[in-house]
């Protein structure tokens, strides 16, 4: 970067800021809330999108083009703002990169696009927009299989997954993650991922066998109603009182073990 601002170069002094940007989220990512560094990531990439829109408007040369920097500009700050909870700034963001990305014809099946894509499912799913969500997420799928991207592929699937388990469909969170498994085993040294998924494949399987208890202990718990109606002034209506306390209890605590799982959380896609 100082190289580049001595020789007053825009375009490695953009190239830079986007460096600088990438090494200050993953050392966010791997910190415990460490606010400098992701205050110094949000500063590069602003930087580094004020450059790309610069050089994009006045090319430095006839032949050089800034636009897939300035989209992937819009995909990197937008992400950010997800990190700090700015859920609708980050929306309003990766929607204008896509906008962008109409506006100036960019090809659909473009790696720019699905990057847009991902973030933007990653966004509607944590504001519980679910069917936006998914939407985004299989552009993403889609646009990863046809170019060959099959580590996007990968994390696509596991931001389906993802999606379906918070909405309760575990078959289906079931089948993509295990989609999602077949393509991290068929790339190398994705050992990380596979691991990943294989942790929220555990998951799954744990909250169908919880929640198969639970409809069960629903039965049990309408069953005892039922029955403390024709208890009720006999010797028995304390008995059933009891049971259907200890019902309610058991219903609470598998549906906290529900809410209080760890998982994986859906995957950013940085660039």
């Amino acid at each position: 970067m100082d190289l580049a601002k001595d020789a007053n170069d825009l375009v490695e002094q953009q190239r830079a800021s986007t460096q600088l940007g990438r090494t200050y989220h993953e050392m966010f990512l791997k910190s415990d809330n460490d606010h400098s560094s992701i205050r110094n990531a949000k500063k590069y990439f602003k930087s580094a999108m004020k450059l790309a829109q610069s050089l994009k408007e006045n090319p430095h040369t006839n032949k050089s083009s800034f636009l897939k920097e300035y989209i992937d500009a819009h995909n990197n700050i937008g992400m950010i703002e997800m990190d700090l909870d700015n859920l609708e700034e980050a929306k309003k963001i990766l929607a204008r990169g896509l906008e962008i990305c109409d506006e100036e014809e960019v090809d659909a099946d473009d790696d720019g696009r699905s990057r847009l894509h991902h973030n933007l499912g990653n966004v509607y799913m944590e504001l519980k927009v679910w069917d936006k969500a998914q939407e985004h997420i299989k552009k993403d799928i889609r646009i990863c299989n046809r170019i060959g991207h099959c580590q996007g592929e990968a994390k696509g699937y596991i931001n389906l997954g993802e999606l379906h388990y918070r909405a309760q469909k575990y078959e289906e969170a079931n089948l993509c993650y295990h989609k999602a498994l077949d393509l991290a085993k068929s790339m190398e040294d994705e050992d990380t991922l596979v691991k990943e998924i294989g942790h929220n494949i555990g998951t799954v399987k744990e909250a169908m066998k919880v929640m198969d208890e639970l409809k069960k202990e629903e039965q049990n718990l309408k069953k005892l109603t039922r029955s403390i109606v024709t208890a009720r002034g006999t010797h028995h209506e304390r008995k059933c009182l009891l049971q259907q306390n200890a019902s309610l209890d058991c219903l609470i605590e598998k549906s906290s073990i529900i809410l209080a799982w760890s998982k994986v959380a859906a995957l950013p896609y940085i660039m």
